[in-house]
């Protein structure tokens, strides 16, 4: 007869040697906490648990006999799978992150980051608040036909600066509806092309010319058919045309990371402030050079602002660019302002500290030139 200390044994065996039934334990109380709740479950409807099953690729569907039956062993060899996150995660938890710390980076101690070498690590900078990409959800835009074109477009006449934001839909929870999830703060207006606007006024008090370009580079990926992180190639085009040999101009991607305001956020002075980061691409034979440019830009603001850079980052790697378009000139790079958390007024406030540092960066990289 089995005990029951010998049927615990017997059981954890089993879970450690067939994965499978873990996965299956987990599945079912997935779909049996609706049994139990005082509301009604809508979300699991025929119509969507068909729309989530006609999401599953084959390579993933593969993949899942696998765990219980070897025999499919070979039908997944050729094929790219991504179960966890991109079926099984986003199936149990509604978040459609590619990148899992969004989830668990704040909450589980010694999670990983990936891809990521910290150059310079910054205020609060360590492995598990490095800077996070998302993707918008698909739902958000779907409704959008018309591109969102300015009303007056400036013409790029060789200016110092040139400023542009190759994901210009980028936005923050405060200026968005109530409800609004993290992954969700993506639209229109109100996001860091406003960002964009506010470092060109700021160079030009200070006597720097700079042009922002106001090309809506997610309404040409939905155009084209591409996928979100084909983002860098779509503003490539438009870099192409700027960057020549006669024109030595900084190249400023402006972005919002999607880590929590606690990450992002600083105090100077009594005010709140939105934090700094450069990141890198290490995936081009140039990238020392933007990485000195980085470099220096960070201990300017460390040595007058401590704080308020969270340093400098290295990406490359499967689950990143690799590049952003910094291989087409070594003044070229990625500047992370404030999260999703964070203000304008916070965010302003960031850019004018960093107008002033980039300014006195820029006078003395003129005058070693002269």
């Amino acid at each position: 007869m089995m005990t029951k200390h010998s049927f615990r044994k017997s059981f954890n065996r089993k879970l450690n040697s067939q994965p499978v039934y873990l996965l299956a334990i987990l599945l079912v109380v997935w779909l049996l906490i609706p049994l139990f709740s005082n509301n009604q479950f809508q979300e699991a409807s025929s119509s969507s648990l068909k729309q989530l099953v006609g999401e599953v690729d084959g390579a993933s569907l593969s993949y899942l006999l696998t765990l219980d039956q070897p025999l499919f062993t070979d039908i997944n060899q050729n094929n790219e799978q991504s179960v966890f996150k991109e079926f099984i995660f986003p199936l149990m938890t509604d978040l459609p992150y590619y990148d899992l710390r969004l989830l668990f980076g704040n909450e589980l101690p010694n999670f990983p980051g990936v891809n990521n070498n910290i150059l310079i690590a910054g205020s609060g900078t360590n492995i598990y608040t490095t800077s996070i990409e998302s993707a918008p959800p698909e739902y958000i835009f779907e409704q959008e036909e018309e591109e969102q074109v300015p009303e007056e477009i400036e013409t790029y006449n060789d200016q110092a600066v040139f400023i542009y934001n190759t994901h210009n839909r980028e936005a923050f929870l405060p200026y968005m509806s109530e409800g609004t999830k993290p992954h969700e703060a993506f639209q229109s207006t109100d996001n860091v092309t406003d960002l964009s606007w506010m470092l060109s006024d700021l160079l030009k008090k200070r006597g720097i010319e700079a042009h922002v370009d106001q090309t809506d580079f997610y309404y040409q990926l939905q155009q084209g058919g591409l996928a979100y992180h084909q983002s860098y190639d779509v503003s490539r085009s438009v870099l192409k045309e700027v960057v020549s040999e006669e024109n030595d101009s900084y190249l400023i991607d402006i972005h919002r990371d999607a880590q929590p305001g606690h990450i992002t956020t600083t105090e100077i002075d009594g005010e709140k402030v939105a934090k700094l980061m450069f990141v890198v691409g290490g995936e081009h034979e140039g990238y020392e050079e933007n990485t000195k440019i980085a470099t220096e830009l960070h201990k300017l603001l460390e040595e007058k602002y401590p704080e308020i850079s969270r340093g400098v980052e290295l990406k490359r790697g499967p689950s990143s660019n690799g590049v952003y378009n910094q291989d087409l000139g070594e003044k070229a790079m990625l500047l992370e302002v404030g999260g999703i958390d964070n203000t304008f007024e916070e965010m302003e406030r960031s850019l004018e500290i960093f107008a002033e540092v980039f300014t006195e960066y820029y006078e003395s990289d003129q005058e070693a030139a002269n």
